[in-house]
């Protein structure tokens, strides 16, 4: 979680640094080729968030909802990470209309997408660290994993009943 609210900070350094048409010298060591840093920092912080969001929407989910892998977090982090995520994408097509090989508009494109990608990563990871249940295993009468909230199993059909996961 600290390493993705360390790398939301500094894109958005780097976004606000390229909106302003100048990118100051503590902030050039990633721009250009070295870049190479917040893009490995996403996946330092995307591995574990895919994983525990997996873990955290249950067995073979095939309707996966943000409501649910978020609901740990306060209503203003999911209003931010939504913003989030309609701002990258008009961000993208701004900058994209910019000055084609444009310094500074590579820095946006790129830094508006590491701002998303990082925002959204530190909010899984705050939602599993508040609500810790999210992450528990519960199985159905027969044992097979299911998430919580189910009232069947997905995979026998079995009703599952809230003594079947009390001590999971």
């Amino acid at each position: 979680m600290t390493v993705a609210g360390g790398g939301l900070a500094l894109s958005a350094a780097l976004h606000a640094a390229a909106l302003a048409g100048h990118i100051p010298e503590l902030l050039q060591p990633f721009v250009g080729e070295q870049s190479f840093v917040p893009m490995a920092g996403l996946f330092a912080v995307w591995i574990p968030a895919v994983l525990i969001a997996q873990r955290l929407e249950g067995p073979g989910r095939m309707n996966f909802s943000w409501k649910r892998l978020l609901s740990g977090c306060p209503a203003w982090m999911r209003y931010a990470a939504f913003g989030l995520f309609v701002y990258a994408f008009v961000n993208f097509f701004i900058a994209i209309g910019m000055a084609p090989g444009s310094e500074h508009g590579t820095v946006r494109i790129f830094s508006g997408h590491w701002m998303l990608f990082y925002g959204m990563a530190f909010c899984i990871f705050y939602s599993a660290w508040r609500r810790p249940r999210l992450l528990a295993r519960f199985r159905c009468p027969a044992g097979h994993d299911v998430a919580p909230g189910d009232s069947y199993c997905p995979r026998c059909g079995l009703p599952i009943s809230a003594a079947d996961n009390s001590t999971a």
